[in-house]
């Protein structure tokens, strides 16, 4: 596989006064790690950090160049505005290659059986994993194709994953299954149906009532007569 790599530059502004570089399209970060002694300031267009973050996600071990400097990381942290859903800072972090790390990885669900039953419950969308940074995958694809009956499922030992990488979590756990559709609850009548449906039935109590009234006056009559 060809290195991925991210190009940054040295920061030197600091504080509240890194939003000129947002304005310019620059994106505040720091690079950290257990062999770094500290960390570094940097920046990364703000426009290509997101396609690459949505491309590769948090769980890919990547080259982050800069003028005199770089390092394997990973994205450990986008920072986002709560208001406007803008990223505001990045955090990269450099793992210490030769120990193993802990980081989450998403699942990746294949397409379903045509002839499936009910429908796929995932349980897990993507799972704590640990191994040599360079072993760890970005994705990890679940195959839910021999998932036909109500009741199939795929759990955590049923997960292929790399050799030197295991999953923190049990293997019984369930990553996916197969569950009925629910029955569809019935419609309740609104209230004005409901009014609808009273007045109805005034209306015919009281015709009920008019007819019984005009019968006791056709017996009045005959019995006069």
């Amino acid at each position: 596989m060809a290195e991925i790599i991210l190009r940054a530059e040295p920061r030197t502004v600091l504080g509240k006064q890194v939003k000129q570089l947002r304005r310019a399209g620059r994106l505040p970060g720091v690079v950290y790690g257990p062999l770094l002694g500290g960390t570094h300031p940097v920046t990364v267009d703000t426009r290509e950090l997101s396609r690459f973050y949505h491309t590769f996600g948090a769980s890919t071990l990547f080259t982050l160049q800069w003028e005199g400097g770089q390092e394997q990381v990973f994205i450990r942290e986008v920072q986002v505005d709560p208001v406007r859903h803008t990223p505001v800072h990045v955090d990269f972090f450099a793992p210490n290659l030769r120990k193993d790390t802990t980081t989450s990885v998403p699942l990746t669900f294949g397409e379903e059986n045509p002839a499936a039953l009910g429908i796929l419950s995932t349980v897990q969308t993507e799972v704590s994993v640990t191994g040599l940074p360079g072993l760890i995958p970005a994705a990890i694809d679940v195959d839910v194709s021999n998932l036909v009956e109500i009741g199939d499922s795929i759990r955590i030992g049923d997960l292929i994953v790399p050799e030197g990488i295991t999953v923190d979590l049990d293997d019984e756990d369930i990553v996916a299954h197969r569950i009925a559709e629910a029955a569809p609850e019935p419609v309740e009548e609104t209230e004005e149906a409901e009014g609808e449906a009273e007045e109805t039935e005034a209306t015919a109590e009281g015709e009920a009532s008019d007819d019984a009234a005009s019968g006791g006056d056709a017996e009045g009559s005959s019995g006069d007569s």
